[in-house]
């Protein structure tokens, strides 16, 4: 199946972190094939967001540091000299170049299994974004639509 760099990483997202053993082996192999390549990774340039862990009492009342943003690597909070936490968040750069590269992924019927059953999972829970429908339809086809030869005939003309 050709996915694109964008489906391969909603894909990625939306994987189980829970299963059986064996189901966790097949996804972690999933995972690894579907991850990006190191030459695609220098160019999306990843940057994670972190935010101060402070919070403490100014006045009695119970305040966080609102310090935080995207960066590569965790930086330091300047205020508070605190090293700074993941939030699970993460930006990528994605040129129109990369958007539109396609890498072949060969999935066994386990593994065809769990990723299909991960986007009925999330379609059911109405989740999916417009950024999931052409990994949905690569998953699920549209099905056929017969259209009435009255509109077919007023479109022709």
């Amino acid at each position: 199946m050709e996915l694109t760099i964008v489906e391969r990483l909603k894909l990625l997202e939306i994987l189980p972190a829970r299963e059986s053993i064996l189901t966790l082996k097949i996804i972690r192999k999933l995972r690894e094939t579907l991850s990006p390549s190191e030459d695609e990774l220098k160019i999306l340039n990843p940057r994670y967001e972190f935010m101060c862990p402070y919070s403490g009492k100014v006045g009695g009342k119970l305040v966080r540091c609102d310090n935080g943003g995207f960066f590569p690597i965790a930086p330091r909070c300047a205020e508070h000299d605190m090293l700074m936490v993941p939030t699970g968040q993460v930006n990528f750069n994605l040129s129109p170049e990369l958007q539109t590269k396609v890498k072949e992924i060969h999935m066994g019927p386990q593994a065809l299994a769990i990723a299909s059953d991960a986007l009925k999972r999330v379609d059911e829970a109405k989740q999916l974004t417009e950024v999931h429908i052409s990994l949905y339809e690569k998953f699920f086809p549209p099905e056929e639509v017969e259209v009435p030869e009255a509109i077919v005939k007023s479109m022709s003309e």
